[in-house]
């Protein structure tokens, strides 16, 4: 019985049916008394029972019948197929004696070489569909490509292809100038500025170069306008918004002004003010004296407390503002819901300013967003493991050392630091990367270093190939709502770096990121150059300021001479570029000048002094001499809003 089994299981095919049947525990004594217990069984296709198999009967042998072979139906996907009777009509086994060792030798050799030439069909067949697919693919590739290359040209290849056809026989006299197009887009574009280019608006412009003043930008006003209260002023700080303007003068005076108003309004503060920075609460002003002083921003003022003081005859007497316990203080920067502030040592704080703060680690690793603490509202929080380092002594002891800095920038819930020794410093919301940190976008409470000089070096690798170190040095660091920005110089060129977040283009790189964690470079700054007639020879343009509002930047160019071009990158919504349009960009985009009395009224003639930006374009004064003073021009990025004003030298 087991030796029946056996070669059973050596020539049937590999296709086997089992028909369930009745099992017992009980072992059976013989096969008869197996084959009452069974309900069927079936094995292959040749013999339907063991008592088909006998001694007189070699095993392996077809059974012969008269009727044709049984073909499997080849519709039905399902259908058995048998192997057996492929591979016993093999000539091959004709010369052995079925059932013999060698019959079932050659057999199985039989059965192995059909399994591998199966094999080797069916990876034929896929590595046939696999490049077919690869194919198909890549004609899929080049008629995207095509079809986008002939949608974005098709103007062109039309006139290409139709040129003879339509032209060919035309005469030259018979042909138009083709002026209509750029007529109709012109008086499209005028029709857009009515509400600028009005009677009243065109009777305030002034001569730029003879009246300083404030040119408003934004809140729907696509075009730079004079706000008349400002003639003759100069500024030494401000701060625009939608519609809003906080003006600080060159003597230290407070205006505040608003679209609509006829005349600004002083805002009454006994300091001599130097800077001013907005929260979403207050506005943070910084004194002559290095003092900090603020009042509320918005008519809500339940929860501002002013200060009170008593005067001569001993009366407590309310003020309008408040002022922090801080003094020395030398910079400012703001966010959303804190202010950053340095103080003459170098050392920097951070104060909450909102009741109901966003705590996204701005207000570093005392008050950490996962500790869940109150922050104190309005009181200065030292950032002490920021402040200090451990220094090794000679002896060999460690002593605690004041680390120094000179550059604070802030965003809408992140801060950025420069120190002395060229290392850039970044905490808080990091969520847009606009910490520098290229491994994580979480949230960053501990104040660390984003990059030193050897980060510098590699980020600039491509623009100076083999830079020394100890020659990078980093001019300016400012803050967006969610981005940042670095400017370095090496030797004679300066370089700006940007990251964080460019949905609306303000990363300058000529690509629209949500997030950037690796700093990008603005490589059509780069290079830059122009001759200087007084030397009679071609020098490299700087960068002379770089001013960042919530989602849009101005960078101002240190041209030669007495003229500085401007480029804007980012978001234009609300037409703070002043180019008469709303459309955003992401590379440097230049700016029309501002309209001039020389230029008259013909609304049309400045419609298209707005469109010529290659021959009157934006170049901001410098080194100026108006009456006794020497300004410079300077343009402002606010939020949704920009400004030009005058600054006066000393």
């Amino acid at each position: 019985m087991i030796s029946r089994v056996r070669t059973l299981q050596r020539i049937l095919p590999k296709r086997v049916v089992f028909v369930r049947y009745n099992s017992s525990k009980d072992k059976y004594s013989s096969i008869e008394e197996f084959n009452k217990q069974k309900t069927e069984y079936n094995i292959g296709y040749n013999f339907k029972s063991l008592g088909s198999l006998d001694e007189d009967k070699p095993l392996g042998k077809p059974e012969q019948h008269t009727e044709k072979p049984f073909v499997p139906e080849q519709n039905e996907e399902d259908a058995p197929f048998d192997i057996n009777a492929i591979l016993e009509n093999d000539p091959r086994l004709l010369k052995f004696r079925p059932g013999s060792a060698e019959y079932r030798d050659e057999l199985r050799r039989l059965h192995k070489e059909f399994e591998e030439n199966q094999q080797k069909a069916k990876s034929s067949d896929e590595f046939f569909h696999r490049m077919k697919g690869v194919g198909l693919g890549f004609l899929i590739l080049v008629g995207i490509i095509s079809g986008h290359q002939i949608f974005m040209n098709y103007d062109s290849l039309k006139n290409r292809l139709l040129m003879n056809y339509n032209y060919g026989d035309m005469k030259e006299e018979s042909v138009k100038p083709v002026v209509e197009k750029n007529v109709k887009s012109m008086n499209y574009m005028l029709e857009k500025l009515t509400k600028e280019l009005t009677d009243e608006n065109l009777s305030q412009v002034q001569d730029s170069k003879e009246r300083s003043g404030v040119y408003f930008i934004g809140d729907n006003s696509k075009i730079p306008l004079r706000i008349p209260f400002f003639n003759d002023m100069y500024l030494k700080d401000a701060y625009a918004g939608k519609g809003h303007l906080i003006a600080v003068t060159d003597k230290g005076k407070v205006y505040e002004w608003k679209k609509g108003w006829e005349n600004a309004r002083l805002v009454n503060l006994p300091f001599t003010i130097d800077r001013i920075t907005p929260t979403n609460d207050f506005f943070y002003f910084l004194t002559n004296k290095g003092e900090v002083v603020y009042i509320p921003r918005n008519d809500n003022t339940e929860n501002f407390i002013p200060l009170q003081r008593r005067n001569w005859f001993g009366l407590l007497k309310t003020q309008t503002y408040n002022k922090l316990d801080f003094t020395n203080a030398s910079q400012i920067a703001s966010g959303a819901d804190h202010l950053l502030i340095l103080n003459k040592k170098g050392q920097v704080y951070v104060v909450n300013s909102s009741e109901k703060p966003i705590n996204r680690g701005q207000y570093g690793p005392s008050y950490s967003p996962f500790d869940k603490k109150d922050i104190p509202v309005n009181q200065p929080i030292e950032l002490t493991l920021l402040n200090n380092k451990i220094v090794a002594t000679a002896k060999g002891d460690k002593t605690l050392v004041a680390r120094t800095f000179d550059s604070i920038a802030s965003g809408k819930y992140f801060n950025m630091v420069s120190d002395n020794d060229g290392n850039i410093w970044t905490w808080g919301d990091n969520s847009f990367g606009q910490c520098g940190d290229i491994n994580t976008t979480d949230l960053r409470p501990i104040p660390r270093i984003a990059f030193d000089k050897s980060d510098l070096k590699r980020i600039l690798r491509n623009i100076v190939p083999g830079a020394k170190e100890d020659l990078i040095v980093t001019k300016k660091i400012v803050a967006g709502s969610t981005s940042s920005y670095v400017l370095v110089n090496y030797l004679n060129q300066d370089i700006i770096m940007s990251f964080g977040n460019g949905i609306n283009g303000q990363l300058g790189g000529g690509r629209y990121m949500q997030v950037c964690c690796a700093p990008e470079i603005i490589k059509s700054l780069v290079g830059l150059s122009e001759f200087d007639e007084s030397t009679n020879s071609v020098k490299p343009i700087g960068v002379k300021d770089i001013s960042v509002g919530d989602k849009h930047l101005f960078i101002t160019l240190d041209n030669v001479g007495q003229n500085k071009d401007v480029y804007a990158i980012g978001e234009n919504e609300n037409g703070q570029y002043g180019n008469g349009k709303k459309i955003k960009s992401c590379k440097p985009t230049k700016l029309p000048r501002l309209i001039e009395p020389e230029d008259g009224n013909d609304k049309l003639k400045l419609v298209k002094n707005l469109s010529d930006t290659n021959t009157k374009r934006l170049s901001l004064l410098s080194d100026w001499t108006i009456g006794k003073n020497t300004v410079d021009q300077v343009i402002f990025a606010g939020d949704d809003a920009s400004i030009i004003y005058y600054n006066k030298k000393k």
